[in-house]
């Protein structure tokens, strides 16, 4: 619990405050990849920031692939974008192949790639949580998992966020 809640000031507190964060250096090993949200609860309408987050990548990244998988009756793709140590790159998008299966990728193109030993945010996705949301307390995943090219034997820890809808 310590660890979700130190990544979750680490990487999205740039969401909610206008001064710059601190930044929090936490040890997870050697190509660590993981996942968090914030709110991690909340009603119909609210945005939920989801973070793709690797550490210590031992190798240089250049090109990624990944599926993130969620409820999609609980919620709704609103947009992606890069993250922190993926700012400069060619391309960072996401794709609903199915409802609640969105397939986010990126390259580095002209931009800079990962050096080896970083850590940070590889994307941001933004969901939103439908206005006809299941039943009040219902706690939802939200995964990645199958990890292509330059992640592709990352380890998750944890792989999945959990969020619980309110009224």
């Amino acid at each position: 619990m310590l660890l979700r809640a130190l990544i979750v000031l680490a990487f999205f507190i740039p969401f909610c405050c206008k001064k710059s964060p601190t930044p929090v250096s936490i040890d997870l090993g050697e190509d660590t990849i993981l996942t968090a949200c914030t709110p991690v609860s909340g009603g119909p309408e609210t945005i939920v920031n989801v973070a793709v987050v690797i550490a210590q990548n031992s190798q240089e990244i250049r090109v990624f692939g990944l599926e993130l998988s969620f409820d999609p009756l609980v919620f709704q793709t609103q947009k992606v974008s890069a993250g922190n140590l993926t700012g400069s790159w060619a391309a960072v998008d996401g794709n609903e192949v199915t409802p609640g299966t969105l397939r986010v990728g990126g390259f580095v193109g002209g931009g800079s790639p990962i050096p080896p030993h970083n850590q940070g945010a590889l994307a941001f996705v933004q969901l939103k949580v439908a206005g006809s949301a299941s039943p009040v307390n219902k706690t939802s995943l939200i995964c990645i998992n199958h990890y292509t090219d330059d992640i592709r034997s990352f380890r998750p820890a944890p792989s999945c966020a959990t969020f619980t809808l309110k009224k």
